[in-house]
């Protein structure tokens, strides 16, 4: 499944895919459960029609600026924080299985248990900074993983996994939509977890999922389209840490 808190579409989002923008005013408002943003003064609504009810005034706030800063058209691409409101009250609260069965799957093949064999320089500089994340790991949550130096795929053990799925299904749907939308886009449940905790800030977890690309960059010089979609998974990796701060 793709957990990736994307923009909608037309057919699943009723203001339209790029609406004009028709409200003057944005103001968050009380919900049943919760807190919402409302746009002169009707609620906002999901793609699938149901109140985007958030946790907290906090967060409700920070998406109503977003709602605030609209120009002339809708874009959600400028919106993360409302899509990844979207995705926790649209989807996660219903494919709680199919979430544990994707996290399943990326921990069996975490970026940071697949070190580079080579060259030295770069071993050292992953080691340098994947080395005391997984100790973070092992220490706050009690997740061992074992790292592997072969291209020979080898299982976590399978405490590490259940314990891991318990961590998931015990948090809300809120925190579940960070983390899913973490996991692919740093390659790594553990720098997601990282990530979701406080240890690691948005750009400390980007910088720790980009450092075989950027030791390639210095090697063979930058890639403008790399460079372009490096920038976007930092821009996201900052809101999460955002999305997640505003949760704790």
């Amino acid at each position: 499944m793709n957990y990736e808190a994307k923009a909608p579409d037309k057919k699943s989002n009723s203001l339209g895919f790029r609406p004009k923008r028709f409200w003057g005013g944005t103001a968050t408002v009380d919900l049943e459960g919760g807190v919402g943003v409302a746009l002169d003064g009707r609620p906002v609504k999901t793609p699938k029609g149901k109140l985007l009810v958030l946790p907290n005034a906090d967060l409700a706030q920070r998406i109503a600026a977003e709602w605030s800063a609209v120009g002339e058209y809708v874009d959600y691409e400028a919106m993360p924080l409302t899509r990844l409101g979207f995705a926790s009250v649209d989807r996660m609260g219903e494919v709680l299985d199919d979430t544990l069965a994707e996290v399943t799957r990326y921990s069996e093949t975490d970026l940071l248990c697949y070190p580079a064999e080579y060259p030295a320089a770069l071993q050292a500089r992953e080691a340098a900074v994947w080395q005391p994340v997984l100790a973070w790991a092992d220490a706050t949550l009690d997740l061992q993983f074992q790292q592997n130096q072969s291209i020979i795929h080898q299982p976590q053990p399978k405490t590490t996994i259940q314990r891991i799925q318990s961590l998931i299904s015990n948090t809300t749907p809120y925190e579940q939509a960070g983390i899913m939308l973490a996991i692919p886009l740093l390659g790594s449940v553990i720098l997601a977890l990282a990530l979701w905790r406080g240890h690691l800030s948005g750009e400390a977890a980007f910088v720790a999922s980009r450092i075989g690309e950027d030791f390639q960059t210095e090697t063979w010089g930058r890639d403008e389209e790399a460079a372009k979609r490096a920038a976007g998974i930092r821009a996201q990796a900052h809101s999460l840490e955002i999305w997640f701060k505003a949760l704790a």
